[in-house]
């Protein structure tokens, strides 16, 4: 169907879509203006490598030597793997959970902003619906991160001083509104309006269609019992003339026919003379 064939059956239907149109406008204005905000706010940690022990200071201190340093992480060859450990913890269902009985924001993102020569950064992203909610989501995943970085490393019983730290760096500070939040909700009741004026357009149409074939339907039926033919009465009607004089002098054709009816046949001998 091409984009005048919309237009024309929109029009036809106008009615029908006007409503639909008037109530997705509306919509739309109230979460333009009216609808809830999503604030967020940043917090950014930076992994710090302990400092370990050389092979001289174990060897002139001995009572170096006995602090347990199993931490696996120190051995691991990919320096960002503690950093993916972090991530995936607290990206886990049991994160959410605790954040809920918190009151506070579940929606968060935790990513590896960059590398550095010492350590790794971790960027923390905490959403709600006010400003505090999400400066407090922000604080409390700052807070479990430490505590996550502490546990993955105590594993084997490492000694503090073999286990890297996390250093707030930056923020969270002050959240910030998030405008394609508000966006990306605009386009969804907008999208949503647009189907249900065409659904309610194609229903209206189906209904005019219907209608039209049932009336196609009803038309032969009238004259399904074949021409009607008329009678004498209503012939001599229809011929604008009186029934008395009809009776007394018939139209040519039924007088030919009575001549024809009343005529005597004449001998072929007196044909012949």
């Amino acid at each position: 169907m091409d984009p005048i064939s919309v237009i024309k059956t929109l029009w036809r239907h106008k009615w029908v879509a006007m409503p639909v149109v008037v109530l997705t406008v509306v919509a739309c204005v109230y979460v333009m203006f009216f609808g809830q905000r999503t604030y967020q706010a940043t917090t950014t940690y930076a992994l710090i490598t302990p400092k370990v022990p050389t092979a001289l200071e174990l060897e002139t201190s001995p009572q170096l030597a006995k602090i347990n340093g199993d931490n696996p992480y120190l051995r691991s060859p990919d320096s960002t793997l503690l950093s993916q450990v972090l991530i995936t913890k607290l990206g886990a269902q049991e994160t959410v959970k605790s954040l809920q009985e918190q009151g506070l924001g579940t929606e968060y993102s935790v990513s590896r902003a960059s590398s550095l020569g010492s350590g790794m950064l971790l960027e923390l992203s905490a959403s709600g619906t006010s400003p505090e909610q999400a400066v407090d989501t922000a604080v409390a995943l700052g807070n479990r991160l430490t505590s996550t970085l502490h546990d993955v490393q105590k594993i084997n019983g490492a000694d503090e001083s073999y286990l890297f730290s996390a250093l707030p760096v930056d923020g969270p500070g002050q959240a910030e509104e998030m405008f394609s939040s508000r966006l990306r909700t605009l386009i969804i009741v907008g999208v949503g309006g647009v189907v249900l004026v065409f659904g309610a357009v194609s229903i209206a149409r189906s209904l005019e269609l219907a209608s039209a074939g049932r009336r196609t339907k009803e038309k032969p039926a009238k004259h399904a019992g074949g021409p009607e033919v008329d009678s004498p009465e209503r012939q001599v009607r229809s011929s604008g003339r009186p029934r008395e004089f009809a009776d007394n002098h018939p139209s040519p054709a039924d007088q030919g026919l009575l001549e024809d009816a009343f005529r005597v046949p004449v001998p072929d001998r007196e044909r012949r003379t």
